[in-house]
This record gives structure tokens, C-alpha cells and sequence, in this order.
């Protein structure tokens, strides 16, 4: 991906709604007013996001239709300077299954799987070039917290993403490749780096996958009404 736009069509949330964040409940939920009501909605994300959830913020709810949950409204964003930062965790995923086409680095493949289990971990995506055996393993990260510019993964320490980035780097050893794909949904991301100072051991994992010959890639995700623009942004070592 060049530093040229690329725009997709918004097929991922329909109308949002504002509420205001009260309270979070545990990890994936937590209480909003909407409407002059308390309403108990799911936060799709397991990340801290202190910087974002936090009492009096305004945040954005999808209906996600499904009138059999729990919870019918889920927070998928939250009020920043300068736009919404989107908390979803989901987005990367779905933007891959979707628009994998789109992407720069993905547009040389003819075919391409999710959800697939490789050695002790089951990644996001595995393309493969036509007439090629070699298979390249992706795996997406979203990334919501930013610090002056710089958009920081994990915002809590992530034994899962240590393990998968180390996972990538063994890949590397035995003929297929590895990539990893940091999806920058907040509207002040300029680059991205592994955050030493929450997760030493994914920083290290990072460095070493480099050094094997993992492909790092930012995306900065900008969600507008009707579409959403990605742009590449650097990826650096911590």
C-alpha cells in the first residue's frame, strides 16, 4: 500500500447511534446512557482502552440485529480529538474476509483462507499465489491506543499475540512466509510500534520476527458513513 487512499464501500456498520459511557462492567461489557436510559451494551475488544472508555465520554453504538442477544447494542467507537476512534477488534478481520483484494500487499495472491490453524496457533488468513506451494500466514492486529502520533500494540500485556508473532518467525524457518497487518483505527495514528513498556516480551517477539523476515504492515482505518479509507502507515521497532 502507497501513501494513495484506498476507499471500500461501509458494508460493516449501519447507522451508529451516540450514547455516553458510564460505567464498564468487565471486560466486554459495560453500561451507557442512550436516550436517558442505562443500557447494558458489549464492547467488542479485551483491550484496557482507559483513553477511551472512560465516564461522561461519547461513544457510538451499532444494533447488531440479532434480537436474541443478550446485549443488543454493541460499542464500536468512542469519541477523540479530531474524529471516532473505532474500538471494534472485529473490523481488521472483516475487512480482510471482504476487501483482501484491495489491499496492495495482498493483491498479487489468487486465493486466500481464514481461520486457519498452523502449528500451535490458528491465524486470521493464509494466501497463496497461483502455481506457488509456498503459503503466506497473516495475521491482523487492531490498534486503538495513540500517544502523540504514534499508535501503540498492545494496550495490555498479549501472551496470544506474542505467541502468534514468534509462530510467524518459525514459519519463516520452514519455506512459507509470515505477515502481520496492524490496523490503526483512530483518526490521530501516524505510525505504529509494539508498546515496550506494557508488553516487553511481544516487543522482543516483534524484533525477532523482523529479523526472520516477517513482514510488517500499518494500515491507519478512517470509518466514515458510507465508506472507510485506509492508508499505509510505518511500522517501527521498539
Amino acid at each position: 500500500m502507497n501513501s494513495d487512499v484506498i476507499q471500500i464501500t461501509n458494508t460493516f456498520y449501519k447507522a451508529l447511534m451516540p450514547a455516553v459511557f458510564r460505567q464498564r462492567l468487565h471486560r466486554f461489557a459495560a453500561v451507557v446512557d442512550l436516550d436517558g436510559d442505562s443500557v447494558t451494551v458489549h464492547i467488542p475488544n479485551s483491550g484496557r482502552l482507559r483513553e477511551l472508555l472512560y465516564p461522561g465520554n461519547r461513544v457510538w453504538l451499532h444494533d447488531e440485529g440479532h434480537p436474541k442477544r443478550q446485549t443488543r447494542y454493541t460499542l464500536v467507537a468512542a469519541d477523540v480529538s479530531g474524529g471516532r476512534a473505532f474500538i471494534d477488534s472485529r473490523l481488521p478481520n472483516r475487512i480482510l474476509a471482504r476487501n483482501w483484494r484491495d489491499l496492495p500487499q495482498l493483491s498479487s495472491f489468487g486465493q486466500a483462507w481464514t481461520e486457519v490453524a498452523y502449528g500451535g496457533s490458528r491465524f486470521d488468513m493464509a494466501l497463496r499465489c497461483e502455481d506457488v506451494e509456498e503459503t503466506t500466514l497473516l495475521e491482523a492486529k487492531c490498534v486503538t491506543l495513540v500517544e502523540e502520533g504514534t499508535a501503540f500494540f498492545p494496550d495490555a500485556p498479549s501472551e496470544r499475540g506474542r505467541r502468534h508473532v514468534l509462530e510467524l518467525a518459525q514459519a519463516q524457518g520452514r519455506g512459507d512466509r509470515g505477515m502481520v497487518m496492524f490496523f490503526a483505527q483512530h483518526p490521530a495514528a501516524e505510525r505504529i510500534m509494539p508498546h515496550r513498556t506494557t508488553d516487553p516480551a511481544f516487543a522482543d517477539a516483534v524484533k525477532k520476527a523482523m529479523e526472520a523476515g516477517v513482514a510488517f504492515y500499518g494500515v491507519r482505518v478512517l470509518i466514515g458513513d458510507d465508506s472507510l479509507e485506509l492508508s499505509e502507515i510505518p511500522v517501527g521497532e521498539a
